[in-house]
């Protein structure tokens, strides 16, 4: 009895280890003024499939950096879902943010990135619970967002 106790105990604390639930993560101190909506300005996107949605946010070292963007698909519970990237995507992801402009005559230097989804390199297929990651050149995570596809 007591060794199906320690067995019971050992697989939990590894089922638990793996379902990771995917939090969103704030942006360093560079990166201000975030802005993830749908068509509406809601708080939290939740979008039809084949609605738009939109990034913005402005990068303060305003030196031009390359930016990149991922679509996580994730299951009810916001763990990351087994789906490959092939079944719920159209298109290719990790894409660089192509869409910025710099500042001018301003105080404060900085630079505007912006993204809509779907775009030309990128269309949703699925509908569900999804994590949009914003790396570096360096490929560590700026930020994340999460938004809902129904």
């Amino acid at each position: 009895m007591r060794l199906n106790l320690k067995q019971f105990i050992f697989c939990f604390v590894v089922v638990q280890g793996f379902t990771q639930v995917q939090q969103e993560v704030n942006p360093p101190e560079n990166i201000k003024s975030v802005i993830f909506r749908g068509a509406t300005e809601e708080q939290f996107p939740v979008i039809q499939l084949g609605d738009q949605l939109f990034l913005e946010f402005d990068d303060l070292l305003a030196i031009e950096q390359d930016y990149y963007y991922s679509i996580v698909h994730c299951n009810y519970d916001w763990t990351k879902s087994q789906l490959l990237k092939s079944q719920y995507l159209n298109g290719m992801d990790n894409q660089r943010i192509i869409n910025y402009e710099n500042s001018y005559n301003t105080l404060q230097p900085y630079s505007n990135y912006q993204l809509t989804i779907p775009n030309a390199n990128v269309r949703l297929k699925v509908s569900g619970n999804y994590i949009l990651e914003v790396y570096n050149s360096s490929y560590q995570l700026q930020f994340s967002r999460r938004f809902v596809v129904y």
